[in-house]
């Protein structure tokens, strides 16, 4: 596990760092781009604008070439975050925020298909780790950000400074060891597939049983982009129906998920008649 988990793990949480910092940068950024609420909010709508095409395309070239995919990926996820030190207006941070929505959604998919044929080769879990790693790499970097620019640290030093540490992260998995080319493709059918799209939660495991890589692809876009949309749907669902209607009905979305549940357990609990 130790061979194979590390560089992943470093990676995840090269990744979640930046984004931790990001939360704690983002008043001073938007005080220094003397950007609106609205100038700001639209521009860092261009993050999942540019995550969800980009993790489509992702799992259909990173298949069979995981490792090689992961660190192009992280490379040009650094690239883009020290892209964002330089911008000087909200558009110009919208267009780089876009960038680095494409990089950050494609290290999404590559991270996860590198891991799950790390697991299956193996023969060793890796996903709870390599996940865990993001957000203790969140929390840890968002209150390291605010004492850094306390001590007098800009915003561009913290951001160069935090692509630096992916950039660092990509060259750990030199050391990745990884088959090539693509393994026999697993038999999760597309009933699976919505599964554990309404669950993204699941998503660990089947993507270590996914060795043709289409079901973490799918998956994945189809939960960044139900992470991207529920806010705005529960903001106009309050506006309707106030917040306890409006959570009330969000939960009605998961009967049809418990009904088949229970459906599949009852039927693999049957006996079989002789």
């Amino acid at each position: 596990m130790r061979e194979r988990g590390i560089p992943l793990i470093a990676v995840s949480a090269a990744w979640g760092g930046f984004w931790g910092s990001w939360s704690a940068l983002l008043p001073a950024i938007k005080e220094q781009l003397g950007a609106s609420t609205a100038d700001l909010g639209l521009a860092l709508s261009a993050v999942p604008v540019g995550a969800i095409p980009a993790m489509a395309l992702a799992g259909r070239l990173a298949g069979g070439r995981e490792r090689t995919a992961l660190i192009a990926v992280t490379v040009a996820f650094a690239l883009s975050v020290a892209a964002i030190a330089p911008v000087g207006s909200p558009v110009a941070l919208g267009l780089t925020l876009l960038l680095v929505g494409m990089a950050s959604g494609a290290l999404d998919i590559a991270l996860n298909l590198a891991t799950g044929r790390a697991e299956r080769e193996g023969g060793r879990r890796l996903f709870q780790a390599v996940h865990a790693a993001f957000p203790v790499a969140v929390i840890v970097a968002a209150p390291a950000t605010g004492l850094a620019r306390s001590l007098g640290m800009g915003t561009g030093a913290v951001l160069v400074t935090a692509a630096v540490i992916v950039l660092a992260s990509s060259l750990s998995l030199l050391a990745l060891r990884m088959g090539r080319g693509l393994p026999a493709a697993g038999g999760a059918g597309g009933r699976r597939r919505w599964r554990v799209a309404i669950v993204p939660a699941v998503l660990s495991r089947a993507a270590a049983d996914d060795a043709s890589g289409v079901l973490v692809s799918t998956v994945s876009a189809i939960s960044y982009t139900g992470f991207v949309i529920s806010p705005l749907l529960v903001a106009a669902l309050t506006a309707r129906v106030g917040l306890p209607g409006a959570l009330a009905a969000l939960g009605l979305l998961a009967v049809p998920l418990v009904v088949g549940h229970l459906g599949a357990r009852t039927e693999n609990c049957r006996p079989l008649r002789q």
